[in-house]
């Protein structure tokens, strides 16, 4: 599925001298240009929601996911921050714009010279306390880092869906110009819904994801992995049923190969190749009525990928045990797991 927001932004009088970012005088000014920015939303949130969760015992999970992954999975942007740099060395930033929208269409008047740019864009960044924008004077150092790890190895999940894009942009004199800016996202969503109906002695249950990267690379397109916290996921409100669900947004998940891209096709962008290793987790930790903890892991050999939903279907076992019969997840148990002398969980 692909949705649409176009931000048109109307840049007029391309002079070849510096002049000021956004002006009201046009004298002098004879030439009009156009970029058009369009939020690119390539997903299978629908898809996946509709195939994994489709049994009746499902309707009230599937309801209560949708609802919370609805500001992710958006077209709305509610904050932009677009950058112009400077093409050739040191590439610093000439000209920037940081400004709230809340809206599906609007329009700038601006003011640039005739030059040679490198035009990267942020949307819906403000919102996000988890991820911030980084190295933002020099176009290569650009990024989106997520928060550092608490003292325990652990992050929040992500609040908003991010879309970046970056263009080269030359500037000419006397001839009217249009520049098509598509912004793509970079994160993505998994969900865990579990069956308790087995877990009567269960007394708490935490779940988190592992595996993600940590900062994304903008002008390049890339994404990096350096350190593998825990992402603390969040329990989705359910009305009723005998399942619960739990959700992380974070950044993708490696790829088989090295490279790891934001997605832009629209051909089936989400398939892929099992990796010969796992390449993501969910981690579960159950604490039983008499104070033991089982820590249960669900390994994924295919990535997850930005855009992109992947839902887990899981029950809990008496013992604590968290496991599936899905044949291409690998289960991996820890009974007392809290006697093992492995890192603090706060449960």
């Amino acid at each position: 599925m692909m949705k649409r927001l176009l931000l048109i932004l109307a840049i007029l009088c391309f002079v070849p001298t510096a002049c000021c970012l956004v002006d009201e005088d046009f004298s002098g000014c004879p030439d009009e240009g156009q970029i058009t920015y369009e939020m690119r939303l390539i997903t299978n949130v629908q898809t996946e929601i509709n195939t994994v969760l489709d049994l009746e015992a499902d309707i009230y999970v599937a309801e209560a996911l949708r609802e919370h992954l609805k500001n992710i999975f958006t077209d709305y942007a509610h904050d932009v921050d677009l950058s112009f740099y400077d093409s050739h060395p040191p590439r610093t930033v000439l000209h920037h714009i940081s400004d709230i929208i809340d809206a599906s269409q609007t329009s700038y008047t601006l003011r640039l010279p005739v030059y040679e740019y490198m035009h990267l864009a942020v949307a819906n960044l403000i919102e996000n306390p988890q991820v911030s924008l980084e190295g933002a004077e020099v176009c290569e150092q650009s990024h989106l880092l997520q928060k550092t790890p608490d003292i325990d190895g652990i992050v929040d999940s992500h609040t908003t869906g991010l879309f970046t894009a970056r263009l080269p942009m030359e500037i000419k004199e006397g001839i009217d110009q249009n520049f098509d800016v598509k912004l793509y996202m970079a994160n993505c969503a998994t969900a865990l819904v579990l069956d308790r109906s087995k877990a009567q002695t269960l007394d708490t249950l935490l779940a988190y994801t592992t595996g993600f990267a940590e900062s994304f690379s903008i002008e390049d397109s890339t994404f990096v992995f350096n350190t593998d916290p825990l992402v603390r996921a969040v329990e989705v409100p359910v009305e009723e049923g005998p399942e619960v669900c739990y959700a992380t947004v974070q950044f993708p998940s490696r790829e088989p190969k090295p490279d790891s891209k934001v997605v832009i096709e629209t051909t089936d962008p989400f398939i892929a190749q099992n990796a010969d290793e796992i390449l993501w987790e969910w981690v579960v930790y159950v604490r039983l009525d008499d104070g033991s903890i089982t820590e249960s892991k669900l390994g994924l050999v295919k990535p997850l990928r930005a855009g992109q939903l992947k839902i887990i279907k899981a029950f809990v076992t008496e013992g604590g045990v968290v496991t599936t019969k899905d044949p291409n997840i690998a289960v991996s148990v820890t009974m007392d797991w809290n006697s093992a002398g492995s890192h603090q969980i706060p449960l």
